[in-house]
């Protein structure tokens, strides 16, 4: 609750110095401060550092002269008590050996001539920041439970095992049973490309989705193979039986003994038709209620249980899935640096003139203190933690153009290796952040809520160039995804039999077109196979001539599966809450940090006060349709989703 900064040298006064002591609350008891400036400001960001809610950030003014030392009272809100009475703002005060001065809970005790204390804290010149004050407390006292804790060094991974769980990752990974399309697209996006980077896949769990959609894919190509067998086998057989009996098909009045020659041909094509029956009600059966219902219903799901991969190539990129979500480096393709993140919302960006210093009276101004991006990144960070919104993850993460990554081999050690996904802190601050840099930092600010269903993720940039804070607002939203691909959820209720007779009579029906496309899905299936081995030839070629190559990522499967529309009234409130809340939250972090520093926050005041104006409470179904941009390069298709070159939506069968 306690924290100053006295000039160098003067940490430890004498016991001529004037101070001030704390007298409550108790276990802040005997910390003082001794008076060494010319004027000192008491309040939360003043020199005198008082972090509590009844303190203003500016609350009084202590001047030392030839005559004493003067107590004014800087118009706080809660007032200044001397002795009990309220002093009057603007009048100026002088202090007497004993008086007891209130701000706000605290009590503190004015010394003119007072000798240190053997069991006494002096705050001391190295104290800067409230965070501080923990060390220095008194050893058996309590720790202030209003102090908030220090930046870390690295911010923490998010909660991996939240998004796995989430509804989102269960209902897209539902959707990669439902339909092939899909399927192919996840495992053409994450396996295939086993040389670029991934997209953040915000509110839900890209490895567990792949798994599945691997699962999919062979248990496809095995009833694709059975099919595709059977078929042959009637083909076979049909030819068979014309050659063979080619004269008594032509004699219609052959002897009765000849008629029967049909039989045994008859019987094996039943026996062969039964197979495919059998393949095709098998795999139904298995989709709707082994995978469906036990294992991928909001009862039953368990990230857990998701298959694992067989072959080598996917096992080493479900490895690099599996390091996303805890990394800090994103490596973007061409005009899509936040992909992954969804429709843009709402987007700013303001000079801040932070040349001139706080005012202190008589014309005269305080000298600004410097200070550096790194150093406002870390109480941003500290700040956005404290806003109160469930879920919130932020990290300071570093954006780089995917064309320009291999000028760093820092960011990418090995050419024919994905990026990197994680980078140490220190790098990133180090990284040039001028005109033309292909690397940039951002507070990276995400908030998912309805089970993955919204996901509002926001980014803040800060750049500091001769007496100017530049600062950038991005943020983008993830809406529901499409009503298809919650197919999973409006399943009928069987049971394990109930299932087995729906599928027992329904494979009729499916197994004539089945037999027919098994020959043409095979076809495509291997030569796709073939014409992704080449790609990814073609790109090593690529990469090993030094010729440019992107390795950023475009869109993530949850934007190919976001809709347009907030889905309900409440979800778009709480969109809308999400991005003031957290948008005034750190406005006045920035601006309370600006006049810690010393610095007028006059100007930066005006542009707060016209960003907040400006950002209207607003529909979002409207916004997305006048606001949203190109995020994968693509187009927007109808629904709001983004065209990317992939199948349909899925639609339940």
């Amino acid at each position: 609750m306690a924290g100053s900064y006295a000039p160098a040298g003067a940490g430890s006064a004498g016991g001529d110095a004037p101070c001030l002591i704390v007298e409550r609350p108790a276990h802040l008891a005997g910390t003082r401060w001794p008076l060494t400036r010319p004027a000192h400001i008491v309040g939360r960001y003043g020199d005198i550092r008082l972090s509590s809610p009844d303190v203003s950030k500016r609350h009084a003014e202590l001047r030392r002269g030839s005559d004493g030392v003067w107590l004014n009272d800087l118009n706080s809100s809660n007032g200044v008590l001397r002795n009990g009475r309220r002093m009057e703002p603007g009048r100026p005060v002088r202090l007497k050996d004993g008086d007891r001065l209130q701000f706000g809970s605290l009590e503190l005790t004015f010394r003119q001539f007072d000798a240190m204390a053997p069991d006494t804290v002096t705050v001391d010149a190295d104290v800067t920041h409230l965070n501080d004050y923990r060390t220095r407390h008194p050893a058996g006292s309590r720790p202030d439970p209003g102090l908030p804790p220090p930046p870390p060094n690295h911010a923490p991974a998010p909660p991996v095992d939240d998004d796995a769980r989430s509804m989102t990752t269960r209902q897209l990974a539902a959707s990669t049973q439902l339909v092939p399309g899909f399927a192919d697209l996840v495992v053409r996006q994450v396996v295939d490309e086993p040389y670029r980077a991934l997209a953040p896949v915000f509110g839900a769990d890209l490895g567990v989705v792949t798994r599945w959609a691997l699962a999919a894919r062979r248990r496809r190509l095995v009833r694709d193979l059975v099919l595709a067998t059977v078929l042959v086998g009637l083909m076979a057989l049909l030819g068979h039986g014309v050659l063979t009996h080619r004269d008594d098909l032509t004699n219609a009045t052959g002897a009765t003994g000849a008629t029967d020659w049909w039989r045994p041909y008859a019987t094996v094509g039943a026996l062969l038709l039964g197979v495919g029956w059998l393949t095709v009600a098998v795999e139904m059966w298995t989709t709707e209620y082994l995978v469906l219902r036990r294992r991928l219903s909001a009862r039953h799901f368990d990230p857990g249980q998701a298959p694992q991969a067989w072959s080598g190539r996917a096992q080493a990129r479900l490895a690099a899935v599996a390091e996303r979500p805890a990394g800090n480096l994103i490596v973007c393709s061409h005009y899509c640096p936040f992909a992954g993140s969804g429709f843009l919302v709402d987007d700013w960006d303001r000079p801040i003139d932070i040349r001139k210093g706080m005012p202190l009276g008589n014309g005269r101004r305080e000298a600004p203190r410097p200070f550096t991006v790194g150093e406002l990144y870390d109480v941003l960070i500290a700040a956005a933690r404290r806003i109160g919104l469930d879920n919130l993850r932020v990290e300071e993460r570093l954006f780089v153009d995917g064309l320009n990554v291999t000028q760093d081999r820092g960011l990418l050690p090995d050419p024919l290796r994905p990026p990197l996904t994680r980078v140490d802190r220190q790098v990133i601050r180090l990284m040039p952040d001028g005109l033309g840099a292909t690397k940039r930092s951002y507070v990276s600010i995400e908030v998912p809520a309805w089970g993955g269903a919204l996901v509002v993720t926001m980014y803040l940039r800060a750049v500091q160039v001769r007496g100017t804070l530049y600062l950038e607002w991005s943020a983008y939203a993830l809406l529901p995804m499409l009503p298809e691909y919650y197919a999973v959820d409006g399943l009928p209720h069987r049971t394990s039999l109930g299932c087995a007779l729906s599928a027992a009579f329904r494979a009729p029906v499916q197994l004539p077109p089945a037999l027919l496309r098994s020959p043409m899905a095979l076809a495509r299936r291997f030569g796709y196979a073939r014409r992704a081995a080449a790609h990814r030839r073609r790109q090593r070629r690529a990469i090993r001539a030094g010729h440019p190559f992107d390795y950023g990522a475009e869109y993530s499967i949850r934007e190919i599966a976001c809709g347009a529309d907030e889905g309900t009234y409440f979800l778009g409130r709480d969109l809308s809450r999400a991005l003031h809340t957290t948008q005034q939250h750190l406005l006045n972090t920035i601006g309370d940090f600006l006049e810690s520093r010393g610095i007028d926050s006059e100007n930066f005041q005006r542009v707060q006060q016209n960003l907040v104006q400006n950002f209207n409470d607003y529909s979002v179904h409207q916004d997305n349709r006048i606001k949203a941009r190109n995020i994968s390069g693509g187009n927007l298709a109808p629904g709001g989703n983004v065209n990317a070159g992939g199948p349909a939506p899925p639609t339940s069968r």
